[in-house]
């Protein structure tokens, strides 16, 4: 009997700042106390117990693509990206444009 496998779920969403490098290491650099993450100055790998996070960093654009077994556990990776963006932009804040 075949095994069947789970849709994976996915979510892209971007923030425009001339800061993107930046913002994607102290993003990688703070997760990266808690969770599994590896990242340089241009991409990030976070994950998280509930999903998946890749991050990028291409001129003055900070891309997520956000994965997850289901809709909650999606739900609760972009909710910590959007947490962590608000939190780290306070002084020029910056909301995440999920697609």
């Amino acid at each position: 009997m075949p095994v069947s496998t789970l849709p994976i779920l996915s979510s892209q969403g971007q923030v425009a700042t001339p800061e993107a490098s930046r913002y994607l290491q102290r993003l990688c650099y703070h997760f990266s106390r808690k969770i599994s993450v590896q990242y340089d100055s241009h991409q990030g790998e976070a994950q998280f117990p509930w999903g998946h996070c890749s991050l990028r960093a291409e001129g003055d654009m900070l891309s997520f693509v956000c994965s997850a077994d289901n809709a909650e556990a999606l739900a609760r990776v972009r909710h910590a990206i959007d947490a962590h963006v608000a939190l780290f932009s306070r002084k020029n804040p910056m909301v995440v444009a999920w697609v």
